[in-house]
């Protein structure tokens, strides 16, 4: 695999050089600032496979080469894992929001670093298999569940949708918020109601532009807060938001019931779109694998049998 390490440190780069040798990654290549790595990687005769930056660098920092390097062809689906020693929560989260796959915080554990690399490879990959299946699927206009291309436990991946991202990339925010910062955010869960049904009436085309319409309203009903969310799957949205930021749900409730089900001109009927919401976890763990409890933890209180959200009040 072939690594682009970032990091205006000399002697950080030839650690990190150091350590990728030891892990079995041979072919890595350094740069010093932002501006280089640009350059190097639109010089490539082959794409690197997995990109390593730091924050804080002279000329152009992490998270904006991060930004300009998702908008290069070849690195649309490229893990980008930030290795730095900013652990302040303002950096990690514009960090995910410009298309980072994972944070790494220095000092850091070897065997840690390691498997985040594994993960990444493996997670970009699926990522890139799911993108590309659901442009595919973009023009087909036949009905029923063969049609899809996914089940309907799978992530559906609304990358289209202004604030949410895909799972993995959701999950590893998670894992680091609820450790590195555990007063400073909480998670929830908003589950479509008759998602079961949705899915076996409608086309893959209907069943996402569902999707993507609830997702929209959901980030709408933040009132402008920062905040990053997903689709779990099973009609699961989850969402992260800031501490004292939380949902007016009376709002989103109102805006729900007015949405009605798109259609694909094949005689599906238009119901409006109901939800119910979960309980509000705080992120707070004392370890990753906490972190991931409380995501279930979430899921699971959606599923419960709750009052329809615009009953909430």
């Amino acid at each position: 695999m072939r690594i682009l390490a970032v990091d205006d440190e000399p002697s950080i780069l030839e650690l990190l050089t150091q350590i990728l040798s030891v892990f079995g990654y041979d072919e890595v290549v350094t740069a010093p600032n932002g501006r280089e790595a640009l350059e190097i990687l639109r010089d490539a005769a082959k794409p690197f496979e997995c990109l390593l930056f730091d924050v804080q660098m002279p000329q152009m920092n992490g998270i904006d080469l991060c930004e300009e390097v998702r908008n290069l062809p070849d690195y649309r689906f490229t893990p980008i894992i930030m290795v730095t020693a900013m652990v302040q929560k303002q950096y990690i989260d514009d960090a995910f929001e410009v298309g980072a796959s994972d944070y790494v915080t220095k000092p850091f554990e070897f065997d840690d670093l390691k498997q985040r690399l594994a993960d990444a490879h493996r997670l970009a990959e699926e990522r890139k298999a799911a993108i590309l299946a659901m442009e595919a699927f973009q023009d087909v206009q036949t009905v029923g569940r063969e049609a899809h291309g996914f089940q309907l436990s799978d992530p559906v991946l609304l990358d289209a949708v202004s604030g949410f991202y895909g799972l993995a990339e959701f999950e590893n925010y998670v894992r680091k918020i609820a450790v590195s910062h555990p007063l400073n955010a909480s998670i929830l869960a908003i589950k479509l109601e008759e998602v079961e049904q949705l899915f076996q009436e409608s086309s893959a085309e209907v069943f996402r532009s569902t999707l993507a319409s609830v997702g929209r309203e959901i980030i709408s009903a933040t009132n402008g807060a920062r905040s990053l969310a997903t689709y779990w799957g099973n009609g699961v949205f989850l969402v992260v938001l800031d501490s004292g930021k939380l949902l007016d749900l009376q709002a989103l409730g109102i805006r729900l019931e007015k949405l009605v089900r798109p259609t694909s001109g094949d005689g599906v009927p238009t119901n409006s779109i109901s939800c119910r919401i979960g309980d509000i976890i705080p992120l707070r763990a004392s370890t990753k694998l906490e972190a991931m409890h409380l995501i279930d933890k979430a899921v699971e209180s959606a599923d419960a049998p709750f009052q329809p959200m615009t009953l909430v009040s």
